[in-house]
């Protein structure tokens, strides 16, 4: 018994050490993680990841990604980025994607500067083809480009599905699918997402009819 109470003992010993010692040296490690971050990015992309990208975590690609980011974009943990087909993914400057977010393109994905992308959103601009004659996994994507304007919300776990637009400073809210465009400054929520109202203060601008042949 007493074996055991000085081994348990030792062990609590060394535990209190190591997490004093990892104290100290978290901080100091801090840059070099951030730069091993980066370059891990920059070997996997055909594109721009700028020196001023920030990261809270691996950010995980599939396979060789083509990628803009604008400067100073920050990128969250367990973040999924992937590129099919010709697809490109483009965030324009101050983005902000959170933990967990999957987005991928076969065709464009774009994100206007100052966007927030909330925990475990899912973005994708494909569907599987859907014929009744053979099996859906078999059968050939097909695709729309996605454009979330600058300043725009998306809430947590919502989804934003293939050809939709949404408008600057348009929120979209937790859980939401978005199937059609939304327009600036709007709010929406549901499944299918549906317009609740505007934002607080809106221009007058973004209350007007959309043009004619706008999705939605």
């Amino acid at each position: 018994m007493a074996a055991r109470h000085l081994a348990v003992g030792m062990v609590g010993g060394i535990a209190t050490l190591l997490a004093v010692l990892l104290r100290v040296a978290e901080p100091a490690a801090a840059p070099l993680q951030r730069l091993w971050r980066l370059a891990r990015l920059r070997a996997r992309v055909d594109g721009t990841v700028p020196v001023t990208t920030q990261f809270d975590g691996a950010v995980e690609t599939g396979g060789r990604l083509r990628l803009e980011l604008g400067e100073h974009c920050r990128l969250g943990r367990r973040v999924f980025l992937e590129t099919c087909e010709g697809g490109r993914i483009q965030l324009g400057a101050h983005v902000r994607i959170n933990a967990g977010a999957f987005i991928v393109a076969y065709s464009e994905i774009s994100i206007g500067r100052d966007a927030l992308i909330a925990e475990y959103v899912s973005i994708r601009d494909a569907d599987h083809g859907l014929a009744a004659d053979g099996l859906v996994r078999t059968q050939p994507h097909t695709s729309r480009p996605i454009h979330i304007g600058e300043g725009a919300w998306i809430g947590r776990g919502a989804v934003v599905l293939k050809g939709v637009s949404i408008g600057a400073g348009a929120v979209v809210a937790a859980n939401s699918v978005v199937t059609k465009d939304v327009r600036p400054m709007a709010i929406v929520a549901g499944v299918p997402a549906k317009e609740i109202r505007l934002r607080d203060g809106a221009p007058l601008a973004a209350a007007t009819p959309r043009a004619p042949g706008a999705r939605g």
